[in-house]
């Protein structure tokens, strides 16, 4: 049998060869000759000069020459297959490099592409004509999947090879990667659709977040016992296989992986943003208990109505906390230092230690690295989007919606940390380690200190109700004090928003995140 054969030249080798900077072996060579292109990709990827970063031995090669063959087996690399183009290994490879034949370059380089895991690399010499001149439907193909590739790139070179004027093409490929899917649970995940949509059109839910969340985790669910079951099964069959290991909290059993799903689903509901916009972070940390003993619970339609029942019958109380959690911030739990000037004392009813909040307040945030002084709103947007959902609330739905988290995520990425609007304050943050807010809305902050002025017993209970002429003297005085004759009978006018009656209305679900 003749073999075409032209072995790599070292600089020809070497060049090839940094095209890839790290590989991970095995690394394949399916037209290994004598092991040229090995040598020159060991020597090409050295620690130092006198350590090596790979040996023989990190090399799989073909080679259909039983002489070569067996040369290449004296240098300790691993000769895996002869016919490069009858190899069909089980699992891919994550590197190749290859000096194919030039009569069969584009065959060799589509089967090496075949062979070739998701975001590996090849790097490859082919004749040149191969890629300037594709005039057959194999190279044309070809070259249709190598510029399908992430990266696909070419470099020309003259006269490569001893005593020959013929050019070569130095090509690297990455692999563009195929969207990890899991067969099972995509099967799963289609019939539940399907049965979905042929049900009961009455269906408690029916679309949108918490819908879609349901139909993954029932999915999930049947594909995790599948493959419980499935792997059970091989363990019975070859019992001395380490393969496989279940780790489930609690045991290997059925039971324990259902219940580690349903904990995933539950905490994924009390961070949807369906449940975000309505808890602050204190009230989702005092349901994060709750939500462990739900794991064992099915994450089903009614359970999360339960859920949700449950959570709006509290929701009112944790309501009031925040604001007046917020309140506290801005007012009595500064008044007595460098923060003083965050509050206006007033004449209370039956109190002479009565105190409302200004427009602007200033309170304690370090949105700056300790170490290093850079802006970053990570340690602060939690704080920020509080304060934000407390006045969601006190607003009754009157302001279109933002999202916090993304305004300082774009303030940061601008560096910016002055005059930074959010939907209900302008924000300056100082290294100092404070934040100045200044209220946006006059209307919004008259509401939030007759709030918290009437919790603190500060106001009178039918404070509002009655107009200016017709108050006590000692009545007046408290108005004149906390807003003035015009403000109050603007109050009155419009109680139904400064001095609503029962529980505050739900905010929009456009709310802050």
């Amino acid at each position: 049998m003749k073999y075409q054969y032209y072995p790599t030249p070292a600089t020809l080798g070497e060049k090839l060869a940094k095209m890839i900077r790290v590989a991970e072996p095995p690394i394949l060579e399916p037209s290994a000759g004598t092991g040229n292109l090995i040598e020159a990709f060991i020597e090409a990827h050295r620690y130092g000069r006198w350590e090596p970063r790979y040996s023989e031995k990190d090399f799989h090669c073909i080679e259909l020459n039983p002489e070569r063959a067996a040369a290449l087996k004296g240098k300790e690399c691993r000769v895996v297959w002869d016919n490069f183009l009858t190899f069909n290994p089980l699992t891919p490879y994550q590197t190749i490099i290859m000096n194919p034949p030039f009569h069969e370059g584009a065959k060799h380089l589509q089967k090496a592409l075949n062979l070739l895991a998701d975001g590996g690399e090849i790097a490859c010499i082919l004749n040149a004509e191969t890629i300037r001149n594709p005039y057959s439907n194999e190279r044309k193909a070809l070259i249709d999947e190598l510029e399908a590739q992430e990266v696909y790139e070419v470099e020309f070179v003259k006269s490569a090879f001893e005593d020959t004027d013929v050019e070569v093409a130095l090509i690297h490929v990455k692999k563009k990667s195929s969207p990890l899917k899991c067969i099972t649970f995509e099967n799963f995940k289609k019939s539940i659709v399907a049965e979905r949509e042929n049900s009961d059109p009455q269906s408690l839910i029916r679309h949108g977040e918490v819908n879609a969340l349901i139909d993954n985790y029932r999915a999930e669910v049947k594909a995790a016992l599948y493959l419980f079951d499935e792997i059970q099964a091989f363990k019975k069959l070859a019992p001395d296989s380490t393969v496989f290991k279940i780790d489930v909290s609690g045991g290997n059993t059925r039971a324990n992986v259902v219940r580690a799903v349903n904990g995933i689903y539950w905490s994924k509901l009390l961070y949807s943003s369906e449940l975000d916009r309505l808890l602050t972070a204190d009230a989702r940390n005092a349901y994060a208990n709750r939500f462990r003993e739900m794991a064992n619970y099915e994450f089903n339609e009614r359970n999360i109505l339960q859920l949700k029942a449950d959570l709006v019958s509290n929701l009112f109380e944790n309501v009031d906390a925040a604001i007046m959690k917020v309140w506290e911030n801005f007012t009595s739990r500064f008044s007595w230092t460098d923060y003083s000037k965050n509050i206006h004392y007033y004449n209370g009813w039956r109190t002479n230690k009565a105190f409302k909040c200004n427009k602007k307040v200033i309170i304690p945030l370090y949105a700056f690295d300790r170490f290093d002084n850079t802006f970053s709103t990570y340690h602060i947007k939690d704080a920020l989007a509080d304060i934000e959902k407390a006045m969601n609330y006190l607003d009754s739905g009157r302001t279109d919606g933002t999202n916090m988290t993304e305004i300082l995520r774009a303030a940061q990425a601008q560096n910016c940390n002055r005059n930074i609007d959010t939907k209900f304050f302008t924000v300056d943050l100082y290294k100092k380690g404070t934040c100045h807010l200044t209220f946006k809305d006059a209307a919004l902050l008259k509401k939030f200190n007759l709030y918290c002025g009437r919790r603190k017993k500060w106001l009178p209970d039918d404070y509002g109700c009655k107009p200016y002429g017709g108050l006590s003297q000692e009545e007046k005085e408290i108005v004149d004090s906390f807003e003035g004759r015009d403000s109050y009978e603007d109050t009155r006018r419009n109680s139904q928003f400064y001095l609503p009656t029962g529980n505050l209305p739900m905010p929009a679900a456009s709310g802050s995140n």
